[in-house]
């Protein structure tokens, strides 16, 4: 009997008693009746479930055919309890080279955003780290200031780039950004209900590099990239 598993493209997480989902290869959130709810839980749980509601999972594409063997879990994070933002770090004068680095990187994550899918764009940046990651062996070590600093200056640098802002453009670009110096950093993207709210940010162990900690806790992880 075929064991379903729940879409790569698809991740969810628990928010006041409900599910809420993204799919990042349709660029959107979504939520199930109640019923499809938790026949999908009750079954990822390893229940038995009927059949039909297997079935109408199957044709919405919430389950499908496992196409590969499962590699481990997806990527966790912890919560956040500190941010760069709010750190007290001593300024220096930024460097053309800085300038023009984040000016090439956030144009050129704009228009990967407007030709392009979410899931692609994300699944670009996860290549850019494996291939770095298998090309010179492990990211670097690096403290916490060098951390802050790095994420200091990508911040400062973006105020002098003529793109508007967003969460998702500037998060895409700083882990970028930050790769380019063998820091490992995650996109974590959140959401809040009630009304509904869509986030996401660069995030490294506990500390959130381009936000806020309140304006981070007040959203629930339901994507690690």
């Amino acid at each position: 009997m075929t064991r379903y598993v729940l879409r790569d493209d698809l991740s969810y997480c628990r928010v006041d008693d409900r599910l809420v989902f993204l799919d990042v290869g349709d660029d959107r959130y979504f939520q199930l009746p109640f019923l499809m709810e938790q026949a999908l839980v009750a079954y990822l749980d390893g229940a038995e479930c009927p059949g039909p509601d297997i079935s109408t999972l199957v044709e919405r594409r919430i389950l499908v055919e496992p196409l590969h063997p499962m590699t481990g879990d997806s990527p966790s994070i912890e919560p956040v309890i500190r941010s760069a933002m709010e750190a007290s770090l001593p300024s220096r004068k930024l460097r053309v080279s800085e300038l023009m680095e984040v000016f090439a990187i956030v144009l050129i994550t704009r228009i990967k955003l407007k030709i392009s899918t979410l899931k692609n764009l994300l699944d670009g940046l996860a290549a850019e780290r494996r291939i770095q990651t298998a090309g010179t062996g492990a990211l670097a070590e690096f403290s916490e200031r060098r951390l802050s600093e790095a994420a200091a200056i990508f911040r400062r640098a973006r105020l002098y780039v003529p793109i508007e802002m967003c969460c998702l453009l500037d998060s895409v670009a700083m882990t970028k950004f930050l790769l380019r110096r063998r820091i490992h950093a995650h996109v974590v993207f959140g959401i809040a209900l009630d009304p509904f709210s869509a986030h996401c940010w660069v995030q490294v162990d506990d500390i959130v590099l381009n936000d806020t900690v309140g304006n981070a806790i007040t959203h629930t992880p339901i994507r690690i990239v």
